[in-house]
Parts: C-alpha cells; structure tokens; sequence
C-alpha cells in the first residue's frame, strides 16, 4: 500500500497525549441511520488511495479533508501536531465524487474533479490545515448544497449531527459504503477553550459521531448549516476533531465567487459579492436556501456524456482493481494495527 495516512479519518486520543493514532478506511457514522435522501453529503474517492466523505457547498464544490486527498512525509499512521506533514496533494484526475446514497461500482456514477483548492500560504502541518475544497469539472446542478456557517463560530454545548459513509462499526455485519446520519452529539470545546494541547485554534472537538472513515464529512448545527469538517479524533468513535468552517470564512467566499465566476453563474447566497471580491458582469448572488430544505428526490440523477467527466469503462476497471488490491489488506505501524477494508461483494 503506497500510503498509510491517505484517505482515513484520523483517529487520535488525547490519553495518549500527542501520538494520535489512525484507524481504518471506509467506517461510517456509529450506530448511524440510512440517510437517502441526505444528497449533499457526497463520496470521495481517490484511486491513489482510498474513500472519504464530502459536503457540496456550491454547484461545483466539495468540501473535504485536506488527508483525504495528500499523503504525509513518512506515511505515518499516527499523528503529532507540530510533526505530521503533508506532501503535495494527489493529482486531481485520481480523485471522483459519488453523488449517490451508496458508493457504486458504476463508472457512470463517478463526477471527474477539476481542481483542488487551497488557501495560499498554508502550512504543512496535518494540524489545522486538514480542509480543502475539490472543484467539480461539471455542476451538480440538481443538489440543494449545504450552507456553511460562516457568520458564527461554534459554542461549547450547542448540538451536531453527523453524516458520513462506510462501516458502520456498531453492527456485527459492518455494512459499508452507505450514507448515514447520528444525531445528538454536543461540541465539548473548542480553539483555546480545549484543555488538549493538540486541538488548535481553528479547529473544536465532539463528543462523538464519526468513525474512520467518515473524514472531510460534515458536522451540521441544529438549522443543518455546516459547522465542521471531520479531521481526527479517539479510537472507538469518540471525541472527533473538526476543522472548524467559521474560521474559515473569507477562503470559502472567496472560492465560491471566483468559481461561480470561471463558470458565469451566481454565487452561492452565502458568499455575497463585494469590493474585494466582485461578481463577474453584475451578476447577482443566488437566493437563499431556507435551513433544512430537503433535497430534491431527482438529485441522485446525474447528467451523462460530459467529456472528461466521467471515468471510461477500461481506466475505472483497471483503477477499481488497483484500489480493492490495495484496501485488502491490513497495515501495522507503530504499534497500531489499521485494517483497510472495502466493500464485500
């Protein structure tokens, strides 16, 4: 397996001070319910390594892990702020997006990405840094996107839900690869308000929720406004880590107008045109989504025949194989024993 770190939820716990260990591939929310119709959390798989879970924030952007997406120096499986690098980020052809309830075997269910974006200057340190946007090369255009919460920061004791896709890790058959949602976990602290030495300022902490595999998914306020982005967290499904969406404000806007620019469409309502960053030829922002507008039923339905947007039979054959050989088998390192799974047949 060319990487230990890529494409997992960074599983840490803050008893063992710094090491963070990391888990498995492919785990889902534990003891999750099936969310079907929940369409703007996406999947997000890398053929360079593995899958993770995504939030469509605007027609032609996903948020994610930055780990989902960027191996680390010494394809570590534990993590140590201030240690754990990234290397430069896998090209953006290895990487698709599902748009279904169920990750699929079916080359036509792939959506080809264009770009991954991150903001200018960042460091390298796991720590932090563990969110980036992938920029679709066609719209999903029939997904309501989430709305990211970029006007208030996160309170300790405010709710979250979780949503995220793979394993579910509470029942003995560990059915994998489906979209599923938790609900009623509570932010325990966050930035400076963590006692942990490793939780950083832009960056809080759960009770519970994600387990591996659910990295780069959502965590969703009481409206269903985004809130956070899975990083790390504790063995067992416990004390997640999330890169915090406020923090993160003037990147987000700025992404989302400039690509709704390249593409000659309005911007989403939450990142309003201004002085610094101008619609192109007066367009104005699209209206606002109420909290909670369900999805459209038609979303699982994507366009066909986009030159370049979809994976040819023989390549998502050849890359299928290569990916499955290399989930097969388990890895241990540093004392920790992470076994890759994927989907049974």
């Amino acid at each position: 397996m060319r990487r230990a770190l890529g494409l997992v939820l960074v599983f840490g716990a803050t008893a063992c001070g710094n090491v963070e260990p990391l888990a498995s591939t492919n785990a889902a929310i534990f003891a999750g319910t099936p969310a079907p119709d929940f369409a703007p959390v996406v999947g997000v798989v890398n053929f360079a390594g593995g899958q993770c879970s995504g939030s469509l924030i605007a027609p032609r952007l996903v948020l994610t892990a930055r780990h989902c997406v960027a191996n680390t120096d010494g394809q570590e499986s534990q993590v140590v702020c201030g240690q754990t690098k990234f290397t430069p980020p896998d090209s953006a052809g290895a990487i698709f997006v599902v748009a279904l309830p169920e990750i699929s075997n079916d080359p036509k269910d792939y959506l080809g990405v264009a770009e991954i974006r991150m903001p200018d200057g960042l460091g390298d340190d796991l720590c932090g840094t563990d969110v980036v946007l992938l920029r679709l090369k066609e719209p999903l255009a029939e997904i309501t996107p989430l709305r990211p919460r970029v006007e208030t920061p996160v309170a300790p004791g405010e709710t979250y839900s979780a949503v995220g896709f793979g394993v579910d890790e509470s029942l003995p058959d560990r059915p994998a690869s489906v979209r599923k949602r938790g609900e009623g976990y509570e932010v325990t602290c966050s930035g400076p308000g963590c006692k942990a030495s490793d939780i950083l300022g832009n960056e809080w902490m759960g009770d519970g929720g994600p387990c591996s595999g659910d990295s780069g998914g959502p965590a969703l306020d009481a409206d269903g406004q985004l809130i956070g982005v899975v990083s790390r967290g504790k063995s067992g499904c416990l004390e997640p880590v999330f890169s915090d969406v406020a923090s993160r404000a003037a990147w987000l806007k700025s992404e989302a107008i400039t690509t709704a620019n390249a593409a000659g469409e309005a911007p989403p309502a939450w990142a309003p045109c201004d002085a610094e960053n101008p619609c192109s030829q007066g367009a104005a922002s699209a209206p606002e989504t109420p909290p909670n507008a369900p999805a459209p039923t038609c979303a699982l339905s994507h366009p066909r025949g986009h030159d370049g947007y979809r994976l040819s039979s023989a390549l998502f054959a050849a890359l299928w194989l290569l990916r499955r050989r290399r989930n097969a088998h388990a890895v241990v390192e540093a004392g920790v024993s992470r076994v890759s799974q994927h989907k049974s047949k």
